[in-house]
């Protein structure tokens, strides 16, 4: 993709920022970034240089402590930014996540200083982070709810669920440790669970795989 084509790219999943003089004004002084899976976009305490627009692939967000553990907030579709990084954007602050591309992703990159711009001169701006932030809010009070509310095991089964149609496989290359990870648990109990899984049929265990089988969230 080239420059040029940034304008019809935000048009085509961006609707809100696709008004009159507001794609233009993106398109004018935007970058575009190929982002290969596993590469890290950005790290808490980093300033923000970028606001991301994701045109294809997918980003993981995901919250990291002082002691390095982390854990999963939400996902970065096509046609969606990151409510975190416009939140640290628009106040001046650093950043407070980690984010890793899960899969080959491309995005817009819209500097940090022209977001104010946009602000002060499109209201289709605020439209649109309002929209982000929403969309944001109802995944994290999910996030709180199965934390909360959810089993280990039926939360360990519905992101091996979720993950396997964002990346649109059957087969995950996943560490046990990297599950933990995003769910907040120890390795040795998502081991485990996902033993008594393969038990049941639901998955096939292999080395650094997983592979679906039938995935079915428990009662």
């Amino acid at each position: 993709m080239t420059n040029e084509q940034i304008k019809p790219a935000i048009r085509l999943h961006f609707p809100l920022l696709g008004g009159a003089g507001i794609a233009e004004a993106i398109a004018e002084r935007a970058v575009l970034r190929s982002i290969a899976p596993g590469e890290v976009l950005l790290n808490a305490g980093d300033n923000i240089r970028h606001i991301p627009l994701v045109i294809n692939g997918s980003v993981k967000v995901v919250r990291v402590d002082d002691a390095g553990h982390e854990i999963l907030l939400y996902y970065i579709h096509t046609g969606e930014s990151c409510a975190m990084t416009l939140s640290s954007c628009l106040k001046q602050e650093k950043s407070r996540v980690k984010a890793i591309a899960q899969q080959n992703t491309e995005l817009i990159g819209i500097p940090a200083e022209l977001a104010y711009l946009l602000g002060r001169k499109y209201p289709a701006w605020f439209d649109f982070v309002l929209e982000s932030f929403s969309r944001r809010f109802d995944e994290l009070l999910e996030v709180v709810d199965e934390i909360g509310f959810s089993s280990l095991d039926h939360r360990l089964a519905k992101y091996l669920r979720e993950k396997s149609t964002l990346l649109n496989t059957l087969v995950l290359h996943l560490s046990h440790q990297e599950i933990a990870d995003d769910l907040g648990t120890a390795r040795a109990v998502v081991s485990r669970l996902l033993k008594q899984m393969e038990r049941k049929g639901m998955v096939r265990l292999q080395r650094g795989r997983i592979r679906i089988l039938a995935l079915m969230l428990p009662g």
